[in-house]
């Protein structure tokens, strides 16, 4: 289905979509063919913020807008600027605007068209900050807050994703000084206009404690709404970054905020940046094997793990000290899981027989496997999706059931189980499903 366009979707608050993009022009191209009809039904402006070394990606929005007849704007940025200092630039721009609602999107997300519905309808009723759900966690319903120390403590898991938050115009009417803001949040440390990425969070969060009266909703995890292009690879940005990033700069965005906002200890632990597992056992071993984790970062960021990591301090030394090859042998099934799992999903998918499937996993890699199973004509082997429990889970993806693994339990002498999730959670689903007598199993990630 498209959001249509009626008389009184028409009169609705405009959305001005704001989009950070460098150097992937292929990618670019690749979402505006995917999106071009669902945003042009929904009547949102996407915007382009461009800071790539050529004029590349401003070609591709201009020759997309000729062929297509569309009006996707794109401002070209100086290269040298992080992603907070292009946030700046978007939220100025917001300011300067007539716009209604600020809706920030990675520049490699579409956003389904069933959620630009629920969105456009949300937007006439004057919310001032809309949160999507995190796939995979939060609750079924809907949750509307009114306080802003409720809305930090009860609905702040993910609140750094991109695409996840839409602002009204209320935020930047109430009163701030950009250059105080920029100092205090970007400017504050050695790391400087190098890695921060938590600006526009800061400022939501600095803006809603200043508003007579605020009021936020946090959607109920009921649908997927967003697609990644399959363009978009993992290693682009983390590889360098990760432990400036998601250990350090976002601890310390948290830790700058107003002393209005209390908790802030147990808000970073249950945040979806850090509680997924980014700084578990098997992710620091992952990180040493690919290089990117050593003494020196465990000695650089140790005052950060305790709200980051769940695992000991020695172990997480221990394991930044371990010799590479002896924890190549021990975790062969770790190295390079992340490069190559489109390929695997694909060689898999290839390689089936007239099974019937069911893929044992909802979040990332399952909704990816369950897509290109489709794509690749076997809706009609596809059983449905299984997880460990629907509490918290969504009904269906892609018209694809969601239900409990024992609901499955009939099909376990004759359908292949994948199990599309990474080999730590796959271990233990493994077992589980040995346990319930599931006679085919195939694992993702071996």
């Amino acid at each position: 289905m498209r959001p249509a366009v009626s008389d009184g979707m028409k009169h609705l608050p405009s959305i001005r979509m704001c989009i950070p993009t460098r150097n992937r022009p292929e990618m670019v191209r690749e979402v505006l063919e995917h999106e071009m009809e669902d945003y042009r039904c929904s009547g949102i402006r996407l915007c382009y913020y461009d800071s790539s070394d050529d004029t590349k990606t401003q070609e591709t929005i201009a020759d997309f807008n000729k062929f297509h007849g569309m009006h996707v704007i794109c401002k070209t940025l100086a290269q040298e600027l992080c992603v907070d200092y292009k946030l700046v630039e978007i939220l100025k721009d917001f300011e300067a605007s007539d716009d209604e609602y600020l809706w920030l999107v990675n520049d490699s997300i579409s956003i389904y068209p069933e959620m630009l519905s629920k969105v456009l309808d949300l937007t006439g009723e004057g919310y001032d900050l809309i949160r999507l759900p995190i796939a995979g966690s939060g609750a079924k319903d809907d949750a509307v807050s009114t306080d802003a120390q409720d809305w930090f403590r009860n609905h702040s898991r993910g609140m750094a994703h991109m695409a996840s938050t839409i602002m009204r115009r209320t935020l930047v009417d109430a009163p701030h000084a950009w250059d105080e803001l920029t100092q205090k949040y970007i400017g504050n440390n050695e790391l400087g206009a190098g890695h921060q990425y938590f600006f526009m969070v800061a400022f939501y969060l600095e803006q809603i404690l200043k508003l007579e009266r605020f009021r936020g909703i946090y959607l109920g995890n009921t649908l997927k709404w967003r697609r990644d292009s399959p363009l978009k690879k993992w290693d682009v940005y983390w590889k360098a970054y990760l432990f400036d990033v998601w250990a350090r700069s976002y601890v310390e965005t948290i830790f700058a905020l107003p002393d209005a906002y209390r908790d802030k200890a147990a808000v970073i632990r249950q945040s979806d940046n850090v509680m997924v597992g980014r700084f578990s056992r098997q992710s620091l071993v992952t990180y040493r094997l690919n290089g990117w984790y050593g003494s020196k970062t465990f000695f650089t960021y140790r005052k950060f793990f305790p709200l980051v990591s769940d695992e000991p301090q020695w172990l997480c030394l221990l394991i930044s000290c371990m010799p590479v090859a002896f924890l190549r042998w021990r975790y062969p099934y770790l190295f390079d899981v992340e490069e190559h799992w489109e390929e695997k999903m694909e060689q898999l998918i290839r390689n089936l027989a007239e099974d019937d499937v069911i893929i044992y996993g909802a979040g990332r890699y399952g909704e990816n496997m369950v897509r290109k199973m489709i794509d690749a004509g076997r809706r009609k082997h596809l059983l449905g999706v299984a997880v460990t429990s629907m509490e918290g889970n969504i009904d269906a993806i892609a018209g694809v059931p969601v239900r409990a693994i024992d609901d499955y339990l009939d099909q376990r002498q004759r359908a292949l189980v994948i199990v599309a999730t990474l080999p730590h959670a796959a271990a233990s689903i493994k077992k589980e499903l040995e346990k319930r007598r599931f006679q085919h199993v195939r694992m993702l990630f071996q």
